[in-house]
């Protein structure tokens, strides 16, 4: 098996998303940001002869490995509500695809790894919907710094002293790997119920801007619009990451 390389890895930070997993892309997407994320992501997922293994860590104790043929990833089909296939204008990234079909092989042996919340909506393929912070820990094997992510709470304002903390923190500490995500708002810009990679705070000038895996596009936000229109902060500082 050959692991994967660098300039793979990077462009995970932009890897589009098409199924309802934002929380899988764009968590792939905040590891790829930090170093020992990268490391992680070259760790658990390698090049076979015929398509990838996936290591998941400490599922119910063990780290578990899954073979995914290329056969496997051509059967993932993008397809509308009506089970018709959907044309693709972009590449599907191999990877993601790789670590989807994974997920859909873990789900089966171990369905009790997507929460009872997330098996509400309707959806074509076991991987799609999640928590981040689910998914991060079962690739990690490490526990996600969670800020509001379970609250009923549709924004961060109950957790404002928290999140502007956690938001200085990651400024003086660029390279680590957090997702964002919104809840039901109907915030300006901003989807409902959706996962953004972080790329990066500024807390001298009080930004912070996220990539949006499914729009393929860069958001920019003030602290204070970004606790008033987002929901939850999952994810880790680089050295919590160290394997």
């Amino acid at each position: 098996m050959k692991p994967l390389g660098l300039d793979e890895i990077k462009n995970l930070r932009s890897a589009i998303q098409y199924f309802q997993d934002c929380y899988l892309v764009s968590s792939v997407g905040a590891l790829a940001n930090s170093k020992n994320g990268r490391k992680i992501l070259a760790e658990n997922i390698s090049h076979t002869s015929n398509g990838f293994c996936v290591k998941f860590r400490n599922i119910n104790g063990h780290n578990k490995d899954f073979f995914v043929s290329q056969e496997e990833m051509d059967n993932l089909v993008y397809m509308d509500k009506y089970l018709n296939p959907v044309p693709l204008k972009t590449p599907h990234n191999p990877i993601i695809k790789a670590l989807e079909v994974a997920m859909n092989k873990l789900l089966n042996k171990f369905p009790d790894k997507k929460p009872l919340i997330c098996r509400i909506p309707s959806c074509n393929e076991k991987f799609e919907f999640n928590k981040p912070s689910n998914f991060l820990e079962m690739f990690t094997g490490k526990k996600a710094l969670k800020i509001n992510e379970s609250s009923l709470s549709s924004n961060l304002k109950s957790k404002e002293k928290d999140s502007r903390d956690i938001l200085d923190k990651i400024s003086e500490n660029p390279g680590s790997s957090f997702v964002f995500g919104t809840g039901i708002g109907f915030s300006k810009g901003l989807s409902n119920n959706h996962c953004y990679s972080l790329k990066k705070v500024d807390k001298n000038n009080n930004r912070i801007e996220l990539f949006d895996h499914r729009y393929l596009e860069t958001l920019a936000l003030t602290y204070e619009e970004a606790i008033k229109k987002l929901k939850f902060i999952v994810g880790y500082f680089d050295a919590d990451l160290i394997l």
